[in-house]
C-alpha cells in the first residue's frame, strides 16, 4: 500500500470562530411571542463580568442592570440579580459576591420534559416570588412543542442551583406552574450562617450629600463627587427624580439670562460684595425633608451692572412674572414663578426646574451616584443614569466596583461564526446550517456562516495555536489527526492539528459501494455475494473508483478488500469522491464508493445500483424508503463498518469550560426529532459525545487503519 497523501483533505478544514457582538436587539413584546411561538428567540448572549480602569470606565456598560431587592438586606447578600436594561441585549444573571463569578441558566436547563418544552428567554432573576430563604425566582419565556405537531408560548417562574440547573424547574411536565415550590437545593440570596461583608480598604465618602469612595491613600475613585455646590445640588434633585412642573429658585442678569440654574431653594438677594449664599443637602438619608442636615457655601459673583429701573411684573393673561421698563413695556418676557427685584445686577426668581441645564462639561453618560453598599468582597452602586442601555430616558441602574478599585463592566461572549473554507454546498455546509438554525438558542447567541473557499496553512496554524474561546474547529478530517507515520504522510499543519482539543462528535456518515447499472447487468452483479464471486474469478477485473488518497473512501477500500481476500483495483479521483458521471457516462470504473450524497441522484435514476454501505449492520441505511443491505452484515466481511466522521475541535488555549458547554448544547440539538430526522434523510449518525468518547474514537481509528494496513499487506 503506497503511502496516503491527506493534504488536499485538510483543505476542506471548517474553522468556526467567535467574534464580539455589537448589535444589540431589545425584547419582543409578549403578544409577538404568543402569537408566533415558532419564532423561537435565542436566550441572550452569556457574559463575564470583566475589571475596567477609571481613565477606561464605560459608564454606559457598567450602570445598566436592575436589582429588585430590598437595600435593607444588601450587607447580607451574597447573590445578586443582574437584569439587563431591555436594549442591553444581554442575558440575566446572578453574580455571586463572595467568589466573583456570574451564575447563568445551563445550557442542560434551556428545555425540559425530553425537550418538549423550550426555554426561548431568560427575562428576569428577582425576587418578586420569594421564600423564607429569599431564594431568587428566574422568569423564563417558554414554548411547548405539543403532541400534535402546534407550539404554545408562555411565561413562568423557576429556581436554579448553584450550576444553573433547575432546583424548581419553572414548570412540571403536565403544564403546571411551581411558583410555590421552593427546595433546599436553590440559590439563596442571603450569605449562610453569620457571614458578613468582608473589610475593605476602600471607604465611603460625602461631598456635599454627594457618596463616593476613597482608596487607602485618600484619593477619591471614579466618580469623583463633585466639588461644586450648584453641580451637585442639580445631581442631589435629578436623583430625587424631579416630577414634571417642580419648581426651584435661581439667579437672572438684567438681560434674563440664567446665572445660577432654578435648582436651589428660596435664595437670599445678592449681597453687597456680589456674593450669594448657596445651600444643599448633607448626609446619606436620600429621603428629604425638614431633618435633613444642610450644608452653605457662599458663591462669589461676576461683576454685572443695570437692572435696577426693572421692576417685577405679573402677566395677568399666563399669571407668570417677568419685568418692564418705566414706560410698562416688557423687557424680560413673564416666564417665572415669583419674581425679585434686581440688586447689584442680579435678580432672584423661581421658574421650572432646569432641566437642560448641565453643569459646565457635564457629559450625559455619567453616572449620578445615589448609594453605596458592601457587599461581600465587591460593592455596589445604585445610580441614576441616562444612555443607550436605559433608552435614553433617566432610570436607576446599579453597577458593581472591586476592592482594587475597578469597575465590572459585562464582557460578552462571543457569536458563533461558521468559516467554512469551502464553497457553499456539499455535506460540510449542510452541517454547518444545522449547526446554525438549531445552535443559538442553546448557546444564547447568535451563528453566522461564512464560506471561505481557500485556506492557507497559516490561517490553521493561528486558529489552532491562538483561537482560545474564541474559535473551535469544526473538520471532516481523517482521523488519527496528523495520520499515522509511516502510513500517512502529512502537510505542515499536522503539529497543529495535533494540539486540537476534542470538542464533540458532530455526525458520522458511512459510504455507498454502487455499481454502474449497465455493468451490473453484463456482469451478472446485483448483490455483494455476486460481486465477490465474480472478483474472485476475474483477479484485477473490477475497479473501485474512491477519493484521493487520505480520504475515508481509501479505507473503505482497504478493508473491503482485505477482509474478502478478492483482487480487486482501486482507482483514484480528484476530491474527496468521484463524481457519479465518471461511472455512469464516462464508464471510468465499474463500482464507486462515495456517501449517499454522491449517489442518491444517480441511484434514483436508475443508473446506479447499491450494493451495501459501510454503516455498521446494527444501523442500516435507507434511501426512499428502501433500506440498502450493509457489506458487514455479509459473511465474507464481518465487522466492516467505515464512517465519515464530522468533529468539532478547539484551540490548544481554549477553556475546557466553553469547550463543555458547546458539547452540550450540541448533544441537545442532536437529541431533536426533526435533527434526527434530519441526519436520516442524509443517511447519517448523530454523534454529541464528550470530549472523552472523541479521543476513544480517535483510538479507534488508529486501529482500524493500522489493522487495514496490516491485513493489505499479507
Amino acid at each position: 500500500m503506497k503511502p496516503l497523501q491527506i493534504l488536499r483533505a485538510w483543505r476542506w478544514l471548517l474553522a468556526l470562530s467567535l467574534t464580539l457582538a455589537s448589535a444589540q436587539a431589545a425584547p419582543p413584546a409578549y403578544q409577538d411571542l404568543y402569537a408566533h411561538p415558532e419564532q423561537a428567540m435565542p436566550v441572550q448572549q452569556h457574559w463575564q463580568l470583566q475589571p475596567v480602569s477609571a481613565p477606561e470606565a464605560r459608564w454606559a456598560d457598567i450602570f445598566m442592570f436592575e436589582t429588585r431587592f430590598d437595600p435593607r438586606l444588601m450587607d447580607r447578600v451574597r447573590w445578586l440579580s443582574l437584569n439587563p436594561g431591555q436594549n442591553a441585549g444581554l442575558s440575566p444573571a446572578l453574580f455571586d459576591a463572595l467568589e466573583g463569578r456570574t451564575l447563568f441558566l445551563s445550557p442542560a436547563a434551556r428545555s425540559l420534559c425530553g425537550g418538549r418544552w423550550q426555554v426561548v428567554r431568560v427575562e428576569s432573576i428577582s425576587n418578586s416570588s420569594v421564600n423564607n430563604s429569599l431564594q431568587p425566582a428566574t422568569k423564563v419565556w417558554l414554548v411547548q412543542y405539543k403532541p400534535n405537531g402546534k407550539l404554545e408560548a408562555t411565561t413562568a417562574y423557576g429556581r436554579v442551583d448553584a450550576q444553573g440547573d433547575w432546583a424548581v424547574p419553572p414548570l412540571t411536565c403536565d403544564g403546571r406552574t411551581t411558583n410555590a415550590v421552593y427546595s433546599a437545593d436553590a440559590v439563596a440570596y442571603l450569605m449562610p450562617g453569620d457571614a458578613k461583608p468582608l473589610a475593605s480598604d476602600l471607604r465611603l465618602d460625602l461631598v456635599f450629600a454627594q457618596p463616593g469612595l476613597r482608596d487607602a491613600r485618600g484619593r477619591w475613585l471614579a466618580p469623583v463627587p463633585p466639588s461644586d455646590i450648584t453641580t451637585a445640588q442639580w445631581m442631589d434633585y435629578k436623583k430625587q427624580i424631579v416630577t414634571p412642573g417642580s419648581t426651584g429658585s435661581g439667579l437672572i442678569d438684567p438681560q434674563g439670562r440664567m446665572v445660577i440654574p432654578f435648582i436651589f431653594g428660596d435664595l437670599p438677594d445678592a449681597t453687597a460684595q456680589r456674593r450669594i449664599q448657596l445651600c444643599s443637602n448633607a448626609g446619606l438619608r436620600l429621603l428629604r425633608d425638614a431633618r435633613t442636615p444642610r450644608v452653605c457655601r457662599w458663591q462669589r459673583l461676576q461683576r454685572s451692572q443695570g437692572g435696577a429701573a426693572l421692576r417685577p411684573a405679573v402677566d395677568a393673561a399666563s399669571g407668570r412674572w417677568g419685568y418692564q421698563n418705566a414706560r410698562g413695556q416688557w423687557v424680560i418676557a413673564p416666564q417665572f414663578h415669583e419674581a425679585r427685584r434686581f440688586r447689584h445686577g442680579y435678580a432672584v426668581v423661581s421658574a421650572l426646574f432646569a432641566e437642560d441645564w448641565r453643569p459646565p462639561g457635564w457629559q450625559d453618560e455619567w453616572p449620578m451616584i445615589r448609594q453605596y453598599w458592601r457587599m461581600g468582597r465587591y460593592w455596589v452602586a445604585e445610580a441614576l443614569v441616562r444612555n443607550a442601555s436605559t433608552s435614553g430616558e433617566w432610570a436607576l441602574r446599579v453597577g458593581l466596583m472591586n476592592d482594587a478599585g475597578q469597575w465590572l463592566a459585562p464582557l460578552p461572549q462571543y457569536p458563533l461564526q461558521i468559516t467554512v473554507p469551502s464553497p457553499a454546498g456539499g455535506r460540510n455546509g449542510l452541517y454547518a446550517q444545522m449547526l446554525a438554525a438549531h445552535l443559538p438558542p442553546l448557546l444564547g447567541r447568535n451563528v453566522e456562516i461564512k464560506h471561505l473557499p481557500d485556506a492557507s496553512v497559516a490561517d490553521y496554524d493561528r486558529v489552532a495555536a491562538q483561537g482560545g474561546d474564541r474559535q473551535v474547529l469544526f473538520t471532516a478530517m481523517t482521523l488519527p489527526r496528523g495520520g499515522i507515520p509511516g502510513l500517512h504522510q502529512g502537510p505542515p499543519i499536522d503539529v497543529a492539528l495535533r494540539s486540537l482539543l476534542p470538542v464533540t462528535l458532530v455526525a458520522s456518515q458511512p459510504l455507498v459501494l454502487a455499481i454502474d447499472s449497465t455493468q451490473a447487468e453484463s456482469l451478472g452483479i446485483d448483490s455483494t455475494d455476486a460481486m465477490l464471486a465474480y472478483a474472485r474469478a476475474n483477479p484485477g477485473r473490477l475497479r473501485v473508483g474512491t477519493g484521493d488518497d487520505g480520504w475515508i473512501g481509501q479505507l473503505a477500500f482497504a478493508e473491503l478488500v482485505a477482509r474478502s481476500g478478492v483482487d480487486m483495483a482501486r482507482v483514484v479521483f480528484p476530491g474527496r469522491y468521484p463524481d457519479s458521471d465518471v461511472v455512469t457516462k464516462a464508464h471510468a470504473v465499474e463500482l464507486v464508493l462515495a456517501p449517499v450524497n454522491g449517489v442518491a441522484t444517480a441511484v434514483r435514476r436508475g443508473q446506479l445500483r447499491v450494493l451495501g454501505t459501510t454503516a455498521d449492520p446494527a444501523h442500516p441505511q435507507s434511501l426512499d424508503g428502501v433500506t440498502w443491505p450493509t457489506l458487514g452484515s455479509h459473511a465474507s466481511l464481518a465487522g466492516l463498518a467505515v464512517y465519515d466522521h464530522f468533529i468539532l475541535w478547539a484551540a490548544a488555549n481554549a477553556d475546557a469550560a466553553a469547550n463543555r458547554e458547546l458539547q452540550q448544547a450540541v448533544a441537545q440539538l442532536l437529541a431533536r426529532p426533526e435533527v434526527k430526522k434530519q441526519l436520516q434523510d442524509i443517511q447519517a449518525v448523530g454523534g454529541g459525545g464528550a470530549p472523552e468518547s472523541l479521543l476513544a474514537l480517535e483510538a479507534q481509528m488508529r486501529e482500524q487503519w493500522l489493522r487495514a494496513q496490516a491485513l493489505t499487506e499479507r
